[in-house]
């Protein structure tokens, strides 16, 4: 068991977010979360990588504990990748920088290593070809699947996707999906809060559907 969740509550001022939620998940395993807006659905993310303090419960990551006390952070988010809805690229670098820059800051890692590393996921992505280009000249598709190849830069063993499709035009969304699906079958342990049912369908090895905080 890679993530083992265990009456984790998370509340917001007067607003549960999260209430006494419970949830294992395996290595390699596939957990798409459905549920409607509101529902706790991104939070149960964030808490996973401790970007939200949870009030009471534990959540285990791979031997490392988040509690409330948060001690392991650190640890945790390099265990843990997660992508954004909205990209989050740094607008004055170049694609093959924004892919290096965690590497070389966080992993320590030499800028011959790092571009190496780098230029393999762009074009495992499809984005080899874009390396020198900056993020104001890619579509909202190439701009997410160079988010999803600087989070697997950091070689984590869990990968988080927060609703990554859900700012994207139609026509896009194929294009970030693909990318996951052969995640998936590569083996990388996934969470993934998403409304495309037909995504969820095809890959996932189990849904959890969440609303008002709880797993219902």
């Amino acid at each position: 068991m890679i993530i083992d969740i265990k009456n984790i509550s998370c509340r917001f001022g007067n607003v549960q977010a999260l209430h006494n939620v419970s949830l294992s998940v395996q290595a390699g395993e596939v957990v798409v979360i459905l549920g409607p807006s509101g529902s706790g659905k991104s939070t149960l993310l964030r808490c996973i990588n401790a970007l939200e303090e949870i009030q009471s419960g534990e959540i285990n990551v791979d031997g490392f504990l988040i509690d409330k006390e948060q001690s392991q952070m650190h640890d945790i988010r390099l265990e843990v990748g997660m992508v954004f809805q909205h990209f989050n690229l740094f607008p004055h670098l170049s694609v093959l920088e924004n892919v290096n820059i965690a590497q070389k800051i966080v992993r320590k890692r030499s800028l011959e290593e790092s571009e190496k590393n780098s230029i393999a996921l762009l074009n495992k992505v499809g984005m080899g070809d874009k390396l020198e280009v900056y993020p104001g000249q890619l579509s909202g598709g190439q701009k997410q699947r160079v988010a999803i190849s600087r989070a697997l830069a950091m070689n984590p063993k869990i990968m988080l996707f927060d609703e990554v499709t859900s700012a994207l035009d139609p026509e896009m969304i194929g294009e970030v999906l693909e990318v996951m699906k052969q995640l998936a079958k590569d083996g990388m342990t996934m969470l993934v809060v998403s409304h495309e049912i037909g995504f969820a369908k095809e890959v996932a090895d189990r849904i959890v559907f969440l609303d008002e905080g709880e797993v219902v």
